[in-house]
């Protein structure tokens, strides 16, 4: 940690022969934080945390500043915050599932909830805190970013059953890798680019990456044919704050509740953004007609879900447990409620 601070020693001798108060408080020691994070600047998964670290500079008038530094895919953030090499990190949870299971109920979570549920069940329904217990003393964790669900699937053959997917050479499946695997599909794990190039390539027959706008970027659009919804295997993405207790132990209680508003804030702000640039994707989609925009047949939703639900509860780490009962808790109080809200009647607008 580097403080710093905020006026001179100098200025601030010369105030204490006045006996100024206000040297006191503008004597006070800042704080510098350098945080890592794997992803790149100016993507949607660094927005959130740029929103958060400009806020949070705002908000405390300059007493505390972050520098966000890039790192390589797949480094060890989190143990350079619990060693004290780094104040802080930026990821996604689904990045440390090998270590911490549960992290996958906040990662990236298959449509057991819609977006919304999801997103309420974090922020009011013990989500925050249990996220909290999943990662233990290793670091203070607190969400700041989340994301829309994925797309379901980009393709070059048509999919109609689960069925279908026998032979299909797939790219990634997140969540559903054994319900593909079981079907006959050979999945591999690509990086984005190497998707466009495999399916382009005619190497691989389809695959998934992320939300409609980041695929877009990607170029999927340029290669694949069908594009699929709804992306029942990822409906939310959630990206976390990791802080090195030490650290977080030193900040004042001003400062605590600076870096914590600023990630509800940031969560919010890069969030609805996010959705509106995938809405406009699909959208330029439609309209370009170059792609076939297709749904999972219903029945083929409800045979997902219903393969999922076992494995979920048959995950032998008791933190994925105790997360998933609270989850399915909520979804028994939640999605009902939801079903008399839903509308039958479509808005038609000229």
């Amino acid at each position: 940690m580097k403080r710093v601070l905020l006026i001179g020693t100098s200025i601030c001798l010369l105030a204490s022969l006045l006996i100024s108060p206000q040297c006191i408080l503008a004597a006070e020691p800042g704080f510098s934080w350098k945080l890592n994070t794997p992803f790149i600047a100016d993507t949607l998964w660094f927005t959130g945390v740029q929103m958060w670290a400009d806020d949070v500079s705002k908000m405390s008038g300059g007493r505390m500043k972050i520098e966000l530094i890039g790192s390589a895919f797949g480094a060890d953030i989190l143990g350079a915050v619990q060693q004290g090499t780094r104040e802080a990190g930026y990821s996604s949870p689904a990045f440390l599932t090998a270590r911490f299971p549960a992290a996958a109920l906040f990662g990236q979570t298959p449509a057991f909830l819609d977006f919304l549920g999801f997103f309420t069940w974090m922020q009011a329904y013990g989500g925050k805190k249990l996220l909290q217990d999943t990662f233990g003393n290793a670091a203070k964790i607190f969400p700041v970013g989340m994301a829309w669900a994925k797309t379901g699937a980009w393709a070059n053959k048509k999919i109609e059953a689960l069925s279908d997917f026998r032979g299909f050479k797939y790219a990634n499946a997140a969540e559903l890798k054994k319900i593909l695997t079981d079907a006959g599909a050979t999945i591999m794990p690509l990086g984005p680019y190497e998707i466009f190039g495999s399916i382009q390539a005619g190497t691989i027959d389809g695959g998934e990456f992320s939300t409609p706008y980041q695929d877009m970027v990607s170029g999927l659009h340029k290669v694949a044919k069908y594009c699929y919804f709804p992306g029942i295997q990822t409906i939310a993405q959630s990206f976390v704050l990791m802080v090195n207790n030490g650290e977080w132990d030193s900040l004042p209680p001003d400062l605590k509740e600076i870096v914590k508003g600023a990630c509800d804030t940031a969560m919010v702000r890069s969030l609805t953004q996010w959705m509106v640039l995938d809405a406009r994707a699909v959208q330029v989609l439609k309209d370009a007609g170059k792609v076939t925009i297709l749904k999972y047949s219903r029945e083929m939703q409800q045979e997902i879900l219903d393969s999922l639900i076992p494995q979920y509860d048959a995950n032998p780490d008791p933190m994925f447990q105790k997360v998933w009962k609270s989850q399915k808790e909520f979804i028994k109080v939640y999605v009902p409620y939801m079903k008399l809200q839903q509308l039958d009647a479509e808005v038609k607008l000229k």
